[in-house]
């Protein structure tokens, strides 16, 4: 998970990684959002606007990029409406791929999708990250995904990453 193979490492991989996860999160984005639609492909997603630009990406932070400016909601009541009426995938209750490392969410945050419990992990983590980057919120906000807590701040998600990565480039050596 070094990225020397040019797959670069995803924080969110134990929920996401998969094709029928990648695929359930595709569509739910496509339905969450406006005049995008999103695939799945071997490793990433590709987002594809009605312009005809297609994005392709690897990692579950750079497909919620490029989706949160077309994102349908704009309040959390509103994001957890459209949830309630997309349905889950028949598989919905399989056990994730494994268990995201989180911080505890801070003290006072804001539950949000609280209502949205048919859903499987990988969908709500991924409508959860829509609304955090595009759903302007002051206070901290936390959401369940199926026995842990994911919170944001800021428009941030509070993820723990994985010892030996790092949000920042390596450093030049001379």
């Amino acid at each position: 998970m070094c990225g020397a193979c040019g797959v670069r490492p995803d924080w969110a991989g134990p929920v996401v990684a998969g094709p029928l996860h990648r695929r359930d999160i595709a569509s739910c984005l496509t339905r969450l959002c406006r005049h995008i639609i999103v695939r799945d492909m071997p490793r990433g997603w590709v987002v594809a606007e009605v312009t005809g630009r297609s994005t392709p990406v690897q990692t579950f932070d750079e497909l919620i990029s490029a989706a949160a400016a077309h994102a349908r909601a704009r309040t959390w009541p509103d994001l957890e409406q459209l949830l309630l009426e997309l349905a889950a995938p028949p598989r919905s209750n399989t056990p994730v791929n494994g268990q995201l490392l989180l911080p505890e969410p801070s003290a006072g945050s804001m539950p949000v999708l609280a209502a949205v419990t048919h859903l499987p992990a990988h969908m709500k983590l991924a409508a959860f990250a829509l609304g955090v980057h595009s759903i302007p919120s002051p206070e901290p906000v936390v959401t369940d995904l199926g026995g842990s807590q994911l919170s944001a701040r800021g428009g941030r998600l509070a993820t723990t990453r994985p010892t030996g990565l790092s949000s920042r480039p390596p450093s030049r050596r001379r």
